[in-house]
């Protein structure tokens, strides 16, 4: 199902609205913040190899980003209510097992420990194309 005008236009709203917080907010590491709200943006398009390469970058060197990267797509995942942003997190965290640093699988294990429902969807409700009326299958 294509997201309507309506849509796309809140989709880029959020996404604009959590760049800007990650820019000025950011108490980790801002520019993987906003690299990661970049990739896993509420377009159509897929999660762009030019960002997950950027984040793959930030993060393979340093154990403190891999940390913060961990807990941003934690906490971005539990937050979103939209099944494409959601769809593009859990790919970015497969390139993070397939081509990041080795530490991130023990990262997402250890946070997983601590309580973290990084992988845990049960409760995920796609909102977006609710709040406008559409339902699935509907067309």
């Amino acid at each position: 199902m294509m997201p309507t005008t309506i849509q796309k236009a809140i989709g880029a709203m959020k996404d604009h609205t959590s760049i800007t917080i990650a820019k000025v907010a950011s108490n980790m590491a801002p520019e993987l913040e906003v690299a990661i709200v970049k990739a896993t943006s509420h377009d159509d398009d897929p999660v762009s190899e030019k960002h997950i390469r950027e984040i793959l970058n930030l993060t393979y060197y340093s154990g403190g980003y891999i940390h913060a990267c961990v807990a941003a797509v934690s906490k971005q995942l539990g937050k979103t209510r939209d099944w494409i942003v959601g769809l593009k997190e859990l790919m970015l965290i497969h390139h993070f097992l397939n081509d990041g640093n080795p530490l991130f699988e023990e990262e997402i294990l250890y946070a997983t420990r601590r309580g973290t429902r990084l992988l845990n969807l049960s409760d995920f409700r796609d909102e977006a194309t609710r709040a406008i009326g559409i339902t699935p299958g509907s067309s």
